[in-house]
């Protein structure tokens, strides 16, 4: 008597896709699926993949202040896109000026506030790694951005 294997159908399906010749293809349009969950949902409504052409992903981002963010953000966000798909999909991102997604009303009436650069830096330790100071100074300016001019001055 011999014995089957029960397989789940996402492992069957899984590996019919993986004997198919278009698969790489397949693999970049699951980029959609996971954009939002890995860029977040600020990021999401900012900036959206329009498409994908041999591993290079062109993004649509609401604004040139948007724009300039995501030059910063670009490999962080290929590298966890790769991650999340469990593949080197998406080898380079390409920003394209355009309109996004319609602001959240909140969010729409959230007052920016202009950033005093000296302050942010006063505000980062010297950690000696330019990496997390990078994060760290973004951070703070976001922070700043968003609860005015005195948000710079006091760290907790």
């Amino acid at each position: 008597m011999t014995s089957r294997r029960i397989a789940r159908a996402g492992s069957v399906l899984a590996d019919l896709v993986d004997r198919l010749p278009f698969r790489d293809r397949l693999r970049e349009h699951d980029v959609w699926n996971v954009w939002a969950d890995v860029v977040g949902p600020l990021l999401a409504s900012k900036a959206e993949p329009v498409r994908i052409e041999e591993g290079k992903l062109f993004v649509r981002v609401a604004n040139s202040a948007w724009m300039q963010e995501l030059q910063f953000l670009k490999d962080d966000i290929r590298s966890r896109l790769n991650h999340r798909l469990g593949a080197s999909v998406v080898r380079g991102l390409y920003l394209v000026l355009g309109a996004g997604k319609p602001r959240p009303k909140e969010e729409a009436t959230a007052p920016i506030h202009p950033v005093d650069e000296s302050r942010i830096a006063a505000l980062v330790p010297d950690v000696n790694r330019p990496e997390i100071e990078v994060a760290l100074r973004r951070v703070a300016r976001a922070r700043a951005r968003r609860l005015g001019p005195d948000a710079a001055r006091d760290p907790g």
